[in-house]
């Protein structure tokens, strides 16, 4: 056995190559004189019973372990002890423990160690690559943001196999790939590595599992007691033979072979899929009978529908494709018929069952042949037929041998169907469970629609499913569809669809139950009868009707459609049900803390209007005093002041009425070519000279002239100079700059000053504010909600109004994060903006 199977070294170069390799743990020899080679793209499985050293061999090969002695190569080079010398080989290694980070998703742990470095900087990058490398391995991982710790088994062993192909390694190690895994995780993995396999990579795995040695592997090496026993091929031993070598037991080939193929045949039927259990059967009965032509035919609809053949002429394929039952099916009919076997020992005598054919048989060289049916618990299944070269009756061994096989296929076909069953009762249990946890998780509702709708599409086996809304005015509005190959996230469902939508919800079927049959398209029909093959549940929300729509092209739909679209129909309806309680919540929310911000400022506001009024009509009476006579100096003091508080009283006035006109959106601006040193010369002239003093304006040769409101700007620059004078000790220095910006047409000017800064909560509320895009932090900042640490006073709407009027030309006042101070960046553009260009409002933080 080991003679036939072993591989001739010398006939290719060896993609893995082990020579006398031992190795030991202190006093354990755990390997001794291990020789092993693959060829490049050959899968070869190492067998062995605990201890036999498979996974002391795999680390030596990932140099993980250092041997005592022996050469192990790789593409003809030596491996050091070392995982990143075998990696820098190309070797790579998919440990039994996978080795996952459980608070990573899935594309972080596809990616972990094979990053690049546009990964550190973007998650879309990220999310793209691993997304990438999951559909160049064909492996069904859709959601790419899944943390792993949610995944099952079989998908956990998917990612880490991912992870181990990113770079298209030389030599794939697998160390027990299904262990522990359910039936169905097992096949998933399994499938992963067979499409490896057809890739050409080279794989070497080890294991329990023996027949799925013998699906997967291309040799089988036995190791036991830490040495290579033999080397065989699946193709000329048996699975028991295998076990037999692995336990160290002899290896019997003569009178038990027959219980040993029935042995092994009741285990692949329990691990084979569904589809491939006849064939199976039909293969191992055509080796104990010795007869490579045989069919098996299934009772459907009252007929006999051939479901499996091996070695069948192709004269017969055709005439034996379906048959009824009786006599005029033949052999096979009459067995269904009479439930017992037919036998036909000699065709070329003519007569009997075969003349329904006519001469057919001549030309398939079938010179008899025998029929047995398949019983089960509830009576006929189907039947098996054998076709053979030489008339003759079969053995009373041979009848009864295949009257044993047709129990197999009995029990095989009941299994199938109860799977069938079971399948769909999962897929159904499955699918919802699906949709809950996505619509119930964090995900925001619309995403989570779209990714319920595709697990939904895949549940029912669907060719498009669609949530369509009818909004007051008649109009339909798409909630969310899905269809095959649906890769955008706003893709909206086709007319016909929507025709489909709106006669269903004009039908007013009732809520909550499903509803399939032909609808009155009427003026909406896009072209034929596109109703019958939809199915649809409707149900009313306070803002209108909603329909779950799902479709198939051909009207073909599973039994637990009905089912299955009701319980997703309730699921979507309380998801948006509880999507509009939080939009409720959210708006009563804004409009508390719109109301506490009106009050705050209007109490501000009282305050300010206030103190100049105070101080005016305080010295106007005493100037109006009869009985009291003040000299000329206190006169002229006090009418000072009173000018004084006037201007201030007008400034607040003029204040509030440039904040009103520019929330109103109809702030006028008397535009013109203007220079930016002129309008920074004369916003520093306005200063009071001991302030002005402290400005240092930077020289700007060659800017350009730039369209805007001189006055207006001269405001922004006088508030921003102001603000950092007037709220900052003395002797705050204060450096204005500006520059041009070329690439997008603009001039930057830069108002820094080395004073204490902003407060961290005033600069906190700006900078999220920015980054939300929310408008309405200016009435935080004009309400005075935040109390600064600065000097001076005022009502804050100085900083509004500025963003206001930087905003109506088209730029842009951003706050820059400095290490001391505080610095603004005003952006102008230098021509006219366009008509139906939308300006940004708003400080902006970078």
């Amino acid at each position: 056995m080991t003679s036939a199977a072993n591989w001739d070294i010398a006939s290719a170069a060896p993609e893995l190559a082990v020579s006398g390799l031992t190795v030991r743990f202190g006093a354990l020899t755990a390997l001794e004189g291990v020789d092993l080679a693959l060829r490049a793209g050959e899968v070869v499985a190492l067998a062995g019973e605990n201890g036999a050293g498979k996974t002391t061999l795999i680390r030596s090969i990932a140099g993980d372990v250092t041997p005592v002695s022996g050469v192990i190569r790789v593409g003809g080079q030596s491996v050091a002890p070392l995982p990143s010398a075998a990696a820098r080989l190309g070797v790579r290694v998919v440990w039994q423990d996978l080795a996952l980070s459980d608070n990573l998703d899935v594309a972080a742990n596809v990616m972990l160690g094979n990053e690049r470095r546009s990964h550190l900087f973007s998650d879309v990058a990220l999310h793209r690559d691993a997304a990438r490398l999951l559909d160049r391995l064909e492996i069904p991982l859709r959601d790419t943001t899944r943390p792993v710790r949610l995944l099952s088994g079989g998908q956990r062993q998917m990612v880490a196999v991912a992870r181990a192909m990113a770079h298209n390694p030389r030599l794939l190690l697998l160390d027990e790939p299904t262990a522990s895994l359910a039936a169905r995780e097992a096949a998933l993995v399994e499938r992963l590595i067979t499409r490896l396999r057809a890739r050409g990579t080279t794989i070497l795995l080890s294991g329990h599992d023996t027949e799925l040695m013998f699906r997967l592997a291309d040799r089988i090496v036995v190791l036991r007691h830490g040495r290579v026993v033999t080397s065989v091929l699946p193709s000329e031993v048996h699975p028991d033979d295998v076990v037999a070598l692995v336990s160290g037991q002899p290896v019997d080939s003569s009178a038990r072979f027959q219980l040993s193929r029935l042995h092994g045949l009741a285990g692949r039927l329990v691990a084979a899929d569904p589809s491939s259990s006849l064939s199976l059967i039909l293969s191992a009965l055509g080796a104990a009978l010795g007869s490579e032509r045989l069919a098996i035919h299934l009772l459907e609809d009252g007929g006999l529908v051939r479901a499996a053949s091996l070695g069948m002429p192709e004269a017969l394929l055709d005439a034996w494709a379906r048959l009824p039952v009786g006599a005029a099916g033949g052999p096979a009919g009459l067995a269904a018929e009479r439930q017992a076997p037919v036998i036909e020992e000699n065709l070329r005598a003519g007569g009997g069952s075969w003349d329904v054919f006519g001469d057919l048989a001549r030309p398939a060289r079938v010179a008899s042949s025998w029929s047995v049916p398949v019983l089960g618990p509830g009576g006929l299944l189907g039947v098996i037929t054998v076709f053979r070269a030489m008339p003759g009756r079969p053995r009373r061994d041979d009848l009864d041998l295949a009257s044993l096989y047709a129990g197999y296929a009995a029990s095989a076909i009941e299994r199938d169907r109860l799977l069938e069953e079971l399948t769909a009762r999962n897929r159904l249990l499955e699918t919802i469970r699906e949709m809950l946890q996505t619509l119930a998780g964090p995900v925001p509702t619309p995403a989570g629609l779209r990714i319920a709708l595709q697990a939904l599409r895949g549940g029912l086996g669907a060719d498009e499913v669609a949530l369509v809304a009818a909004l007051p005015d008649g109009t339909m509005l798409s909630r969310g569809y899905s269809s095959p190959g649906d890769h955008e996230p706003d893709r909206q469902p086709p007319e016909a669809t929507l025709a489909v939508a709106a006669a269903v919800l004009d039908r007013a079927d009732p809520d909550g139950v499903a509803v399939a049959g032909p609808v009155s398209l009427g003026t909406r029909r896009a072209g034929g009868d596109l109703s019958g093959r939809y199915l649809s549940v409707s149900f009313a929300l306070p803002d209108g009707r909603t329909v779950l729509l799902a479709g198939w092209q051909d009207g073909t739909r599973s039994d637990d459609a009905t089912a299955l679209l009701e319980d997703a129909a309730n699921s979507v309806r309380l998801a948006l049900e509880r999507e509009r309680a939080l939009i409720a919540r959210q708006e009563a929310m804004a409009l508390r803390q719109s109301r506490e911000l009106q009050r705050t400022f209007l109490r501000r506001l009282s305050h300010e209007l206030r103190t100049p009024l105070t101080a005016i009509t305080g010295y106007a009476t005493s100037l109006l005093q009869r009985d009291v006579t003040w000299d000329a100096d206190s006169q002229q003091r006090f009418l000072s002041r009173i000018a004084a508080e006037s201007s201030r009283l007008g400034r607040l006035v003029n204040d509030l009425l440039d904040f009103s006109t520019i929330e109103s959106g109809i702030l006028r601006l008397n535009s013109d070519w203007c220079d930016i040193p002129l309008v920074l010369e004369a916003a520093v002239a306005v200063l009071p000279p001991e302030a002005a003093s402290g400005v240092h304006v930077a020289e700007m040769p060659g800017l350009p002239s730039i369209w805007a409101d001189h006055d207006r700007l001269e405001q922004v620059f006088v508030n921003l100079l102001g603000n950092a004078l007037g709220h900052n000790p003395p002797g705050t220095r204060v450096d204005v700059a500006a520059a041009l910006d070329e690439p997008r047409g603009a001039v930057t000017v830069r108002v820094a000053d080395d004073g204490e800064g902003l407060p961290s909560e005033l600069a906190r509320a700006v900078t999220a504010a920015a980054g939300q895009r929310d408008p309405r932090w200016h009435d935080v900042l004009a309400a005075g909600t935040i109390k600064p640490r600065r000097r001076g006073s005022g009502a804050g709407l100085g900083l509004s109004i500025a963003s206001g009027i930087v905003a109506a030309h088209g730029g842009r006042l951003e706050l820059e994060p400095v290490d001391r101070g505080t610095c603004f960046l005003v952006t102008l553009p230098i021509e006219k903006p366009l008509a139906d260009e939308k300006p940004v409002t708003g400080v902006q933080a970078r």
